[in-house]
């Protein structure tokens, strides 16, 4: 096992991914397992040193690391972001400042870990992103606030509307909207939010210095949206902080829906906004994607992976941070559940398993505070927080499963 620790390592040390995550560094990383020690010095060219300790220790039993240099390990194990929250992990030392700093490094050790990378081979269904188009349309609130919205839209039929994650935008539906069999039967819409992706801010206010997204505010874009754009009822579909609007849809107006398939709905979801998403001293285009990238399926193929984690390195600075305030300190299913009981509208929650953001527990939480026959919980193997890019192959029966349960429940 140890000569297995040491091969990990070299691979990390000769990794052009790695050391490019540690360029601007200046700092030994060291791994003890009871009285042995490694100790890289994170760089620009990353080495061995012979010195232990300072900067950023993981410290963890033999059998630990064993798990975690599995193909296939559990989840609570498989990043960084998951072992420092798992009471089995590894006991850290080091700053907060220095471990935001290097955490695109220490997620991709953790990457390493695995003994190859899942290859993408292409998709396992009809895939036409030619018949996709991408829409700019102005659209104003109740009270005269505008912006300028981008959508993309594909199909006809039933109107589908995917709300994407916080800090991100549509493009992580892409791939449910160039599914040509879902074109056949649904009209598929996907919007970015105001400030983010292709969309301008709000009031032609392109700044995010005082960016704070809240629940009341988040809720007039989306029904000003299905009002002036879609102008009929819609299945509505969101992802983390989108599936907790979708939700909120569902209780507030459910005169809009025909029904919600909520993605990694929690509960609550307290404990994900972090100044650090937006601190000087970070690169936030390097660190955001990395904390994100921790809540992945880790056999996912590694181009859906890095396709999942490259839309956060073009957010806009403080957005990330803006939203979480909604979604990790306002959002409450509790609070929710008891008009969702009995709202009539047909919900399906989907969660993958290795989120631990939103984690099946916590999503078999909120569908107990629910306690309707009009709601159902599935868990989705070996997906994780961004399950309809992290693996649109995996994702995909689940989901048609849902818009056809949906379906059957429409008078």
């Amino acid at each position: 096992m140890t000569d297995q620790i040491k091969n990990w390592l070299q691979q990390a040390v000769e990794d052009t991914i790695f050391c490019w995550s540690c360029r601007g560094l200046d700092l030994p990383l060291t791994l003890r397992i009871a009285d042995q020690s490694w100790t890289l010095h994170l760089c620009e060219k990353p080495r061995f040193l012979d010195t232990h300790g300072g900067g950023i220790t993981l410290e963890a039993p033999m059998a630990l690391w064993a798990e975690v240099l599995r193909v296939d390990p559990a989840p609570g194990l498989h990043s960084f972001g998951a072992l420092i929250r798992n009471e089995r992990g590894p006991a850290v030392t080091g700053s907060p400042i220095a471990l935001a700093q290097a955490l695109a490094a220490l997620e991709r050790l953790i990457e390493l870990a695995r003994p190859a990378p899942t290859p993408f081979t292409g998709f396992n269904f009809l895939h036409d992103v030619s018949n996709v188009t991408s829409r700019h349309r102005v659209v104003a609130l109740p009270d005269g606030t505008f912006a300028r919205l981008h959508y993309m839209e594909a199909g006809q039929g039933w109107p589908v509307v995917f709300l994407h994650t916080a800090g991100a935008d549509a493009r992580q539906f892409l791939h449910q909207l160039a599914d040509t069999k879902l074109q056949k039967n649904h009209r598929l819409l996907a919007f970015d939010m105001p400030w983010h992706g292709l969309s301008s801010g709000a009031d032609n206010v392109e700044t995010t210095a005082q960016y704070k997204l809240t629940e009341a505010r988040y809720l007039q874009w989306v029904v000003a949206f299905i009002d002036e754009i879609v102008q009929e009822p819609v299945i509505l579909v969101g992802c983390s902080m989108g599936a907790s609007m979708a939700l909120t849809v569902a209780a507030q107006r459910p005169d809009l829906l025909r029904g919600v398939v909520a993605l990694e709905a929690p509960l609550t979801s307290p404990g994900r906004k972090s100044e650090l998403l937006t601190d000087a001293r970070i690169a936030d285009s390097q660190h955001n994607p990395a904390y994100v990238r921790a809540m992945l399926g880790p056999n996912c193929p590694q181009k859906q992976r890095d396709e999942a984690c490259a839309i956060y390195t073009q957010a806009r600075p403080g957005v990330y941070m803006g939203d979480l305030g909604y979604y990790s300190e306002e959002y409450d299913g509790k609070r929710l559940a008891p008009a969702l009981r009995t709202c009539g509208v047909p919900i399906e929650l989907l969660t993958g398993s290795y989120d631990y953001s939103a984690s099946p527990a916590n999503t078999q939480q909120l569908l107990n505070e629910i306690g309707s026959n009009t709601a159902t919980f599935h868990e989705m193997d070996g997906l994780g927080h961004f399950p309809m890019i992290e693996d649109p192959d995996r994702f995909r029966p689940h989901f048609c499963a849902a818009l056809a349960r949906i379906e059957e429940r429409r008078p």
